[in-house]
């Protein structure tokens, strides 16, 4: 090839190069322009829909807080590229005063679920387990491509609709926390005993028994379980969290040999946790807790703690 079409080979490539970069850029920059010019304006009532079916729940029940809408799927890539930065969103902004709502195109119940724990998806999960084409949410809020964001004001009116998640972090940033006005029975609580924590108490010293073994010996002990309190305040996955030995410096104990010791001490630790476990399951349903004034199925840990008071007379609390 001689110099001249050398050169001329080379301008040619370099200006395809800079050609497709240029279309890279524009389309990195007009995303919207192609994908969002369909979605509700700025501006526009936010469509209502239901959000929990049990508590009757909507989305107008949301009015007050500042709500984000994401239309997404497990099997989209540019929904699972968008995921870290939505969780980082999450994690900063999420409270009672910004809600999330993931609806999810996804028609596959598992995949769907399996994504949203292994990804870690903070915030309400919806699905209608159908299409995007033949959803009445996609419909309604004129989705035609994922993922797709909005934000709505606390008056239920759109002020973002976009598919970048980069503009959702900057118009998150944005926002006028001191707007927000929630009704007192729609704040968030944990769950709670009835009666509240006086009769918690009161239902522990009835109801825990200091393991015979491990009182001889004079053991103390803090046993610290992990259940969840259902939606209906059923008592559900009860399991130990930590279970260890408080005290053991009394004579009875002191007496036993190294071996003996720690003998003792793997039966006792045993013990304390299947009598843990045992009034832990008998426990009357709790006042759930509640997340948006929506009923909400909690994750929740309490400790018990194993204690002697006076030689042989003891009581567990």
């Amino acid at each position: 090839m001689s110099y001249m079409k050398k050169l001329l080979f080379s301008w040619m490539m370099a200006a395809a190069a800079l050609l497709v970069t240029g279309v890279q850029h524009v389309a990195a920059e007009n995303l919207d322009s192609l994908y969002a010019k369909d979605m509700l304006h700025v501006g526009m009532k936010a469509p209502d829909f239901m959000i929990d079916s049990l508590s009757n729940t909507t989305l107008a029940k949301m009015q007050g807080r500042f709500v984000v809408l994401h239309f997404w799927a497990s099997w989209c890539p540019d929904c699972r590229k968008d995921t870290p930065l939505y969780n980082q969103l999450y994690e900063e902004f999420a409270s009672d005063s910004v809600v999330f709502i993931n609806i999810s195109f996804d028609t596959d119940r598992e995949a769907w679920q399996k994504y949203v724990r292994e990804s870690d998806m903070g915030g309400l999960q919806l699905s209608e387990l159908k299409k995007m084409k033949e959803s009445a949410t996609a419909q309604a809020y004129q989705v035609k491509w994922i993922p797709a964001y909005y934000v709505l004001n606390t008056e239920g009116k759109v002020i973002l609709a976009t598919v970048e998640v980069e503009k959702l972090q900057r118009r998150l940033q944005m926002l006028d926390l001191s707007r927000v006005r929630i009704p007192r029975n729609q704040m968030s609580t944990l769950p709670s005993y009835p009666g509240g924590d006086n009769a918690l108490r009161a239902f522990l010293v009835k109801n825990v028994n200091h393991p015979r073994t491990a009182s001889n010996y004079g053991l103390e002990a803090q046993t610290i379980m992990q259940f969840t309190v259902d939606i209906d305040g059923s008592i559900r996955d009860i399991s130990v969290k930590s279970n260890r030995i408080t005290r053991n410096d009394r004579a009875p104990f002191q007496r036993l040999s190294a071996d003996e010791q720690r003998n003792v001490s793997e039966r006792c630790l045993e013990m304390f946790a299947e009598e843990a476990e045992r009034v832990i399951s008998i426990m009357p349903k709790w006042k759930p807790g509640r997340r948006f004034g929506i009923p909400f199925k909690t994750r929740f840990q309490m400790p018990i703690n194993y204690k002697i008071f006076v030689d042989s007379d003891w009581q567990a609390q």
